[in-house]
């Protein structure tokens, strides 16, 4: 009875420091755990040299029920699925699609350029492209030197 106590105590002790933690980045542990409400749609992740590319299933979605937010290496993608009115109210034998407001965060490997993210919804599937930060900081540039004022 006595390692029950001790590994409810550990357990409270690792809840305590995500809360710390997640507390530290300005948002609570629900937000980032996807338990504020609502249903959590499936991402993709993936880079290459220029890009990070996050896919998001969100069959069913419109367009102008997404909202789309970028805070500094953070992605956050809110929305809401709206159920087809149907006529007449069915009695469900299964029910297993999900309906109402989605919120998802996407925690980025690296800055990316706000002003060049682009969005594109297809077939479902939301495919936004963040260029990264850096690729321009490395190409040369003149400085032109400038003769002091005397």
């Amino acid at each position: 009875m006595v390692k029950k106590i001790k590994l409810i105590s550990k357990i409270e002790d690792i809840k305590g420091d995500i809360n710390r933690i997640v507390g530290e980045f300005g948002f609570q542990q629900k937000e980032v755990l996807g338990l504020d409400g609502g249903w959590n749609p499936d991402v993709d992740i993936y880079e290459n040299a220029d890009n990070i590319t996050v896919e998001i299933e969100l069959p069913g979605v419109e367009q102008k029920d997404i909202t789309l937010l970028l805070h500094s290496n953070r992605l956050e993608i809110k929305g809401f699925k709206r159920e087809e009115e149907k006529s007449r109210k069915p009695k469900y034998i299964r029910l297993e699609r999900e309906y109402g407001s989605f919120r998802r965060f996407v925690f980025l490997p690296g800055a990316v350029i706000p002003e060049e993210t682009t969005a594109i919804l297809r077939n479902g599937v939301l495919i936004i492209t963040l260029r990264k930060y850096g690729r321009e900081r490395k190409k040369e540039r003149v400085v032109n030197i400038h003769k002091a004022r005397e």
